[in-house]
């Protein structure tokens, strides 16, 4: 599915392109060269390394949009990279999932040049010897004007509610009842962005300004909607917290920056930070992560080591890197039907992965709809968006997967998929943060985790076909969140 064509030059190469720069290391292994993901604390750069490193980049003429312990994000021309790099900006095409369960031939980006190494992605800055590697930005997909309405429209399919319906299969209303909302707690959403919508002012929810992370991008736009509809099912869960938007798209609204806004989410420390995204590749690998992955993953990892609750959607059929990382709540998906009755989504990914030992994807699951669409959650999106026309409108490609009942420009539309279980559970994390300020990641993970309601029936995406059961599985991992019970489980741990 994932096998590259050979790069071309000068082909579908855009004139602005997205990178990451690894400045040299304290410890004096680069980054690419990472046998292991335990700690991102030897790859933190050395000295006066990183400003030395940022000054080349900035005379080739790159413009740095975040910056880490590790290495720092740049943006700029093609030219800009062949200045600092001596090599050219090659394109080559990758067929691989993408946004609605589709399969497509995705551009990439590489460096390529007599100086530059084989790895896809990423390349050498020749005489700088303040700088390990440059890596361009994969392609992420989103796992899913008049002013909109605050309350949804009536629809005929059967859905959930935002807040209720998911505030209650989530077991989040008892804790609402006692006061624990998540007040005041930072919940970063790495996402397409979030405009305003009458539904989050209705509510009185706290939404902070965007930070917008591409050139010439507005923070009050989505053209997408994805941000905008996803980051209300952490207010389902955690009504109290504070989220703050980080805008990685273009104009366009495709995500051309997500570890640009990752790097810069995590340098402005919130207590969770949520990521509804990630690529795809071949299952099982023919190898080891790429090196531009284990560049992205450690700097997940740093995040972590910070303290930072990091989730990560699962996906959606995808295979990808970020969910896998330890430390990391992969997000899967559990499907609540009419009855009541719980099973896993067969719209969500499941699996061991073959990259890091122990580590199962999803961790823990929220709740997400049904193969073929995921039209399971009414969610508030800007009028007239990408998500708001498509979810109205027959599947082309699938004349069996009906619209979903909204008009085209109502500011409402159905889907799911694991980008709402993702901030579902970070505002899970954000509920206990508040109860228990202190909490590491790992005990919030291991609250979810151990007080889980479980799932036994169904089966994950048939991608990887895995079958819930009794105990943590690689359908559901732990199975569905339970907040309430995730509650009462910090409270009577010991400091």
């Amino acid at each position: 599915m994932t096998s590259p064509t050979t790069p071309a030059y000068g082909q579908d190469v855009p004139d602005t392109v997205y990178g990451y720069v690894s400045a040299r290391s304290r410890g004096g292994i680069p980054m690419t060269r990472a046998s292991s993901l335990r700690s991102a604390a030897p790859f933190h750069a050395e000295g006066d390394t990183q400003e030395r490193a940022k000054e080349y980049a900035r005379t080739a003429g790159l413009t740095v949009t975040a910056e880490s312990r590790l290495g720092f994000t740049v943006a700029g021309t093609p030219a800009a990279y062949e200045q600092l790099t001596s090599g050219r900006i090659a394109s080559y095409e990758v067929r691989q999932r993408v946004a609605m369960n589709r399969v497509r031939s995705v551009t990439h980006l590489d460096i390529v040049g007599d100086r530059q190494p084989a790895a896809l992605g990423v390349g050498d800055a020749p005489g700088e010897d303040a700088i390990e590697a440059v890596a361009l930005e994969r392609p992420r997909t989103p796992m899913r004007v008049l002013p909109a309405a605050a309350e949804p429209p009536t629809v005929t399919a059967f859905h959930l509610t935002l807040p209720h319906d998911v505030a209650r299969l989530l077991n989040a209303r008892s804790a609402h009842g006692v006061g624990e909302v998540g007040r005041g707690v930072q919940v970063a959403m790495v996402d397409t962005g979030q405009a305003p919508h009458a539904f989050f002012a209705a509510h009185d929810y706290d939404v902070g300004r965007t930070v917008a992370l591409v050139p010439g991008t507005s923070p009050a736009e989505d053209p997408i909607g994805h941000g905008t509809g996803e980051s209300a099912n952490a207010f389902a869960v955690a009504p109290g917290a504070r989220l703050r938007p980080y805008r990685a798209s273009d104009r366009r609204g495709e995500l051309t920056a997500a570890v640009a806004g990752f790097v810069r989410a995590k340098a402005d420390r919130p207590q969770v930070l949520t990521n509804s995204w990630g690529g795809d590749q071949k299952f099982p690998p023919m190898g080891p992560p790429s090196q531009s992955d284990v560049i992205f993953a450690l700097e997940i990892l740093d995040a972590v080591e910070q303290g930072i609750v990091v989730v990560f959607s699962g996906g959606n059929g995808q295979f990808t890197i970020e969910p896998q990382v330890p430390g990391v709540i992969a997000a899967g998906g559990v499907f609540a039907g009419p009855d009541g009755r719980l099973r896993a989504s067969n719209y969500t990914s499941g699996y061991a992965s073959p990259w890091m030992d122990g580590v199962v994807v999803p961790t823990v699951s929220g709740l997400v709809g049904m193969l073929p669409r995921a039209q399971y959650l009414m969610l508030p999106v800007p009028p007239g968006c990408e998500i708001d026309v498509g979810e109205s409108l027959p599947d082309p490609e699938d004349p069996d997967a009906p619209a979903d009942g909204t008009a085209r420009d109502d500011g409402w539309a159905l889907f799911s998929g694991t980008s709402a279980a993702a901030p579902q559970i970070a505002g899970a994390a954000a509920l206990l943060l508040g109860a228990r300020p202190g909490l590491t990641p790992a005990q919030v993970t291991e609250a979810l985790v151990r007080t889980a309601t479980d799932v036994t029936a169904g089966t994950s995406h048939p991608r990887f076909g895995s079958r819930a059961r009794p105990g943590p599985d690689k359908a559901t991992g732990a199975g569905l969140v339970n907040v309430s019970a995730a509650l009462d489980f910090v409270l009577t741990q010991n400091p």
